[in-house]
């Protein structure tokens, strides 16, 4: 009956557990009535005992059935390990109770104690041994009484070590272990060494003051383990609990970034923190600064996602919380716009960049009236209708599910300037005042365009144009000289020209156009 570090006996039962197991050892050495008497004392001891734990479990279960009250769901799996405690305690304390009460039935008599606190024939060493191996319990199948109180202990001794596993969650076998023993129903030995059941065992031969002296304690048992293991469970309520000292408030907004008439949304909380316990905060494995605060340099666009844990004390158990969050970079732009030049070329791929503040590519919506409109890589390419006089351009944005109008523009629609004509040769172009015959040959091409200091950098393509040499016209059906103008130009002395006339252009998927005018080349 040692203690153990996690539920020491007191000096009162280790005394009373001593004088058990003396008195016990005394009675087997067939000693004198006067023992029999000193197992009565023992017996009112661990009644007194007995009361004090009966006590002290009622005000255990009221503390249980107030905090379920107040919280339900916290308390209601540790609730219920104490109501199943409870109501086996209850069960097994009270058919040893009867069982005693019917040993002291056949025992005195008429003149029997009803609560079988006090027996007069303790020396009788017939009638518990009949009561238990002989006479039969008809509510449990008629087993032999003494059977079915061992089939009882047992039952009982694996809830209480369930119980106290849940309770404690298994930090060692010691507790079992010691429920094993003080609840033991292994076989005994007899006067010839052989085996014989655990209710013969005790009850066999044994005076009545005796058994009632094994069986209250039995009781005492149950009730001091009853409580051990209710305390147990009544501590787990809030062992799991993250102890705060400091209340703070904190605004957790669901955007950081709000348009005008748009609608701001935050979540204010109430966070509860110990400042003399600080967690430990870990970002992608890198322990951050007791603040915990994540600082990171923004090197890539787009959405940026990341991941850590925050490690804290529960009770004795180190907890790591995880948590994932994301942030959208954007890449750093400006918007420069010439109100005084808002207009938009037909039959021409016209290239626009289109942002909004806080707001991602992914966000954005781009509808389009008097035009067609695409994405390519960054740009939006617009390219008018046929006929179109103006162009609306609207710009939305996703805000979680609701598309908002962040901006719109309408721009008129006017065709391409006139672009101007010019020679290249070998990918230089050719001087029109002062023109090499050289340079007038089968592979120079003739270009049209802006030039280099252009406003409007636009892939133009000759489809046709007309010479004029020695009154004779010449015809080519693309960009560069036909035979026959060919012929003419090397007729031609310095000082005589060629005029370039009936040029026509167009833009890619464009119509065609005719140059308003001619080009003159001077032969040097």
């Amino acid at each position: 009956m040692g203690g153990a570090k996690n539920c020491p006996e007191t000096p009162r039962q280790k005394m009373i557990g001593m004088m058990y197991l003396v008195l016990t050892a005394m009675l087997a050495l067939n000693v004198s009535t006067n023992v029999l008497d000193a197992f009565a004392k023992v017996d009112s001891s661990l009644h007194i005992t007995l009361d004090n734990t009966v006590e002290q479990n009622a005000m255990q279960y009221r503390r249980f059935e107030r905090a379920y009250r107040e919280n339900p769901t916290k308390v209601g799996a540790l609730y219920h390990q104490a109501d199943s405690l409870r109501k086996a305690s209850d069960d097994l304390y009270n058919y040893i109770q009867n069982f005693k009460v019917e040993v002291t039935k056949l025992v005195d008599g008429e003149n029997y104690d009803s609560t079988a606190r006090k027996i007069i024939n303790t020396s009788d060493f017939d009638h518990p041994g009949t009561y238990a191996i002989v006479m039969t319990d008809p509510e449990n199948g008629n087993l032999p009484n003494g059977e079915v109180l061992r089939h009882k202990i047992e039952e009982y001794r694996e809830l209480l070590m369930d119980v106290q596993h849940y309770s404690q969650r298994a930090r060692n076998g010691k507790p079992g272990q010691i429920i094993r023993g003080i609840f033991s129903t292994e076989k005994g030995v007899n006067n010839d060494g052989d085996s014989i059941p655990w209710e013969m065992s005790v009850f066999d031969g044994m005076p009545a003051g005796a058994c009632l002296a094994i069986l209250t304690k039995y009781q005492n048992d149950i009730r001091s383990y009853e409580n051990r293991t209710l305390s147990r469970l009544y501590q787990r309520i809030d062992a799991n609990d993250f102890k705060a000292n400091d209340i703070r408030a904190y605004v957790i907004p669901k955007s950081s970034y709000v348009i005008r008439g748009d609608q701001y949304e935050a979540q204010i909380i109430l966070a509860a923190v110990d400042s003399t316990a600080k967690p430990d905060y870990f970002v992608n494995d890198v322990e951050l600064g007791e603040d915990g605060i994540y600082r990171c340099t923004a090197t890539g666009s787009g959405l940026q996602t990341y991941s850590g844990i925050v490690r804290y004390k529960q009770g004795r158990d180190t907890v790591s919380m995880p948590f994932e969050s994301s942030f959208t970079v954007g890449e750093p732009s400006a918007s420069v716009m010439n109100e005084d030049l808002n207009i938009i070329y037909q039959d021409f791929d016209n290239r626009y960049v289109v942002s909004a503040p806080g707001m991602t590519d992914n966000q954005l919506r781009v509808n389009v009236t008097g035009a067609t409109v695409k994405r390519q890589g960054k740009f939006y390419i617009l390219r008018p209708n046929s006929g179109a006089k103006q162009v609306r351009v609207v710009v939305q944005a996703d805000m979680g599910g609701r598309m908002a109008t962040m901006g719109e523009k309408t721009f008129k629609v006017q065709r391409l300037p006139q672009p101007m004509p010019y020679f290249v040769d070998n990918g230089k172009q050719v001087n029109s005042s002062s023109t090499p015959r050289k340079s007038l040959n089968k592979n120079t091409i003739l270009e049209i365009g802006y030039g280099e200091d252009g406003l409007l950098e636009v892939p133009f393509e000759i489809t046709s144009f007309d010479t004029y040499i020695l009154r004779k016209t010449g015809k080519s059906s693309g960009n560069k000289f036909s035979s026959a103008q060919l012929k003419l130009i090397g007729q031609l002395k310095s000082g005589d020209m060629v005029l370039v006339q009936n040029i026509k252009y167009r833009t890619k998927g464009g119509a065609e156009t005719l140059y308003q005018g001619n080009l003159a080349l001077i032969l040097k």
